[in-house]
């Protein structure tokens, strides 16, 4: 979570964090807000994931390669121009490009990116993404239920189908329309938290291992 401009810019994984913990995302505003200063912690562990996510998203991205898919890739860095990615990303999902990686998205107060998309046998687009996980998790299919209505204000199809890369090397998909109206509810409460700023607790749960705002 961020400002941009005046205003928050909102992303799939701030939508996940809710999901764990309001109380996070309460902090999260107040961070991007300056309200508060994120405590700085090491994170061994969590360095080691991310290191071990980036290779596992590297070795699909070989694969693609090697099956002879054309792809195009959007570079964010160096300069981190968000709706120049967004729109290299719409350009390249309009004239029918074969994968894009490092899909970027922009509407509205909302921006992520997709690890990958995809076009399918019949023209469509489906949305991928590398998690080193054994089976798909509900945050997963979140981010890509995000993801996937991105491609369809974009390309103007709804996916029929949302994907998962495992860390085994299997393949997990799951149909859009069975997640989308639960997406929707979970995102609705979400931004209505972001703006309107309810009280909240640090109760515990599952994210406190790996949250930035433990000692607090």
């Amino acid at each position: 979570m961020q400002i941009s401009g005046d205003k928050l810019a909102l992303s799939p994984s701030d939508l996940t964090a809710y999901l764990a913990c309001p109380h996070l995302t309460q902090l999260e505003v107040q961070v991007a807000r300056r309200e508060l200063e994120r405590p700085i912690r090491d994170d061994p562990q969590g360095d080691l994931v991310r290191q071990l996510g980036e290779e596992h998203e590297r070795r699909y991205l070989e694969k693609l390669q090697r099956d002879g898919r054309a792809i195009v890739e959007i570079a964010i860095e160096p300069d981190w121009d968000w709706e120049r990615a967004a729109r290299e990303t719409e350009a390249a999902l309009r004239r029918g490009a074969d994968v894009v990686y490092q899909t970027c998205f922009v509407d509205g107060e909302w921006r992520g990116f997709a690890d990958f998309v995809e076009r399918q046998p019949d023209g469509s687009y489906e949305a991928v993404d590398t998690k080193l996980a054994r089976h798909g998790k509900p945050e997963h299919i979140l981010q890509l239920c995000f993801y996937s209505e991105q491609i369809e204000r974009v390309a103007g199809r709804q996916p029929e189908h949302l994907h998962i890369e495992l860390g085994s090397g299997e393949r997990e998909s799951y149909r859009v329309l069975d997640f989308l109206a639960y997406y929707r509810r979970v995102r609705d409460r979400f931004r209505a938290a972001v703006h309107d700023r309810p009280a909240t607790e640090p109760f515990p749960c599952g994210y406190c291992d790996s949250c930035s705002f433990l000692e607090l």
